[in-house]
């Protein structure tokens, strides 16, 4: 009978660990899922009668993020905000609140953004870059910057052509640099 308990007590608590292993892979299957589908369901808050053009692509560009997909550069460039509407939406994806708040998508998105100018030398995304950074403030501000010094450096003088008359050229940090550069 002893040697009966000393084998199914081992079987029992190798029985325990397995479940405990599937219900912690089956918890980790579900938030994932959760994540995907708060994507889609914008929070009531922030959801309009009809999502926005710009909300659609943001979603569209998170769906790839979290499954670890490469964000095509056609998605990616509409992920530069045209207002400060657009930034709030693009920004609260850091929030703790929303469903990418556990994620980096924010900085590893702008990240991508600012690659494609300073690496990639894609002219495409220079001034969504640009416009990108005159939204620069608070905690990302510092790395907003730093990307917009190594534009600069690349290419001063295209700076100041290309910066020349848009209506962010008003928006700090971007009227900073163009008058530390003396562009006008």
């Amino acid at each position: 009978m002893k040697k009966l308990i000393y084998f199914i007590i081992p079987l029992i608590i190798l029985s325990c660990k397995r479940v405990d292993n599937k219900i912690e892979k089956q918890q980790s299957e579900l938030k994932k899922t959760e994540l995907k589908i708060g994507i889609t369901n914008v929070s009531s808050e922030t959801k309009t009668f009809s999502e926005t053009d710009y909300e659609q692509n943001l979603n569209t560009a998170a769906e790839y993020y979290l499954q670890k997909k490469e964000i095509p550069l056609s998605i990616l460039i509409k992920l530069v905000p045209k207002n400060n509407s657009e930034f709030t939406s693009y920004y609260e994806t850091t929030g703790p609140e929303h469903n990418l708040g556990e994620t980096d998508f924010f900085y590893e998105t702008t990240r991508l953004i600012f690659e494609q100018v300073i690496s990639k030398k894609n002219n495409d995304f220079y001034l969504p870059s640009l416009k990108l950074i005159s939204f620069a403030d608070g905690e990302y501000a510092e790395e907003f910057i730093e990307h917009l010094e190594l534009i600069i450096e690349i290419d001063k003088e295209k700076f100041c052509t290309e910066i020349n008359g848009k209506e962010y050229i008003t928006h700090n940090p971007i009227k900073y640099y163009y008058e530390l550069n003396n562009c006008e």
